[in-house]
């Protein structure tokens, strides 16, 4: 059987405090990407409350919900809804948002991703693994995600009508064994919602993307948050597609990033040859050929 392309979208933003501010923004580059021929649209990490630190209730959780299920339904279109703060939940059969089992609140939310496929039904959740707990040498300073945030504990591979997609957000990029693992249960392409800082993403975005790519022989599509955010926070944006060879497909800056070529509201679009992925993995089965495993 032929293996399907897909033509999928980044969809960087600069996103703010006031969330409605910020879903008008979804709405119209969600739009723009269905125009341009995308099939899945991917966005960032905190896509809707970045520089928030309050709780939000149940009934706000599932009114973002439904909004996302609106739009890929609206756009006929599949859609990563980057990560939100979001209360454990189970999924039902068939991903209906009306059924929809809430676990009992825990003291603090999940950095959530989830997948709506077109019909706007939730294929998939990943709560984020590894919070960035670290001290950066920027206007912010220190970062202690495991102070807003739970961690999660269950890597996340979904089924999709072009492969199995992975998911990752941001600082999981820096861990090469949770790629591996991803790989290992059957990932063809991996997504990853991002807000990388300023200061990490000038240094390691590219580089890590792109190894993670090479490493695993596996597309990698890296959404990051791009610029200057109310409370001094910056974050480096460079939303960009690599290949399975480690090439980028396509990227918000320059092949080498000038000062804020990188940076603002964009859509990046690539088509994934899938066929071409499979190939290589035969001719050079790498994955077999791994001696040490954790």
């Amino acid at each position: 059987m032929e293996d399907p392309t897909l033509q999928i979208a980044a969809i960087q933003l600069v996103s703010e405090a006031n969330i409605a501010s910020n879903l008008a923004s979804v709405e119209k580059l969600l739009k723009q990407a269905k125009l341009a021929g995308a099939q899945l649209a991917v966005l960032p990490e905190n896509v809707l409350t970045f520089g928030q630190q309050q709780s939000f209730d149940r009934q706000a959780q599932m009114a973002w919900l439904k909004w996302f299920s609106a739009q890929a339904q609206q756009q006929k279109m599949w859609i990563v809804a980057g990560s939100m703060p979001l209360q454990a939940f189970e999924i039902s059969q068939g991903g209906s948002l009306s059924d929809l089992q809430w676990s009992e609140a825990a003291s603090l939310p999940y950095a959530t991703s989830v997948v709506f496929n077109s019909n706007g039904a939730i294929e998939g959740v990943y709560r984020k693994i590894h919070l960035f707990d670290a001290q950066v040498n920027d206007a912010t300073a220190r970062y202690r995600e495991s102070e807003q945030f739970c961690a999660g504990g269950e890597p996340a591979v979904i089924e999709t009508p072009w492969g199995k997609m992975g998911l990752g957000i941001c600082y999981d990029l820096r861990f090469p064994e949770y790629f591996r693992l991803l790989r290992q249960r059957g990932a063809d392409f991996v997504v990853l919602p991002s807000a990388f800082t300023y200061a990490t993403g000038a240094a390691h975005w590219e580089i890590l993307l792109r190894a993670r790519a090479i490493e695993n022989q596996s597309h990698v599509i890296g959404v990051n948050q791009g610029g200057e955010h109310k409370g001094g926070r910056s974050t480096w944006g460079d939303s960009m597609i690599v290949d399975p060879w480690g090439d980028v497909l396509a990227r918000v800056g320059d092949a080498v990033p000038t000062k804020d070529s990188q940076l603002g509201e964009h859509i990046v679009i690539a088509q994934m040859d899938l066929a071409s992925q499979r190939a290589l993995r035969e001719r050079m089965p790498s994955a077999q050929h791994q001696k040490f495993f954790i």
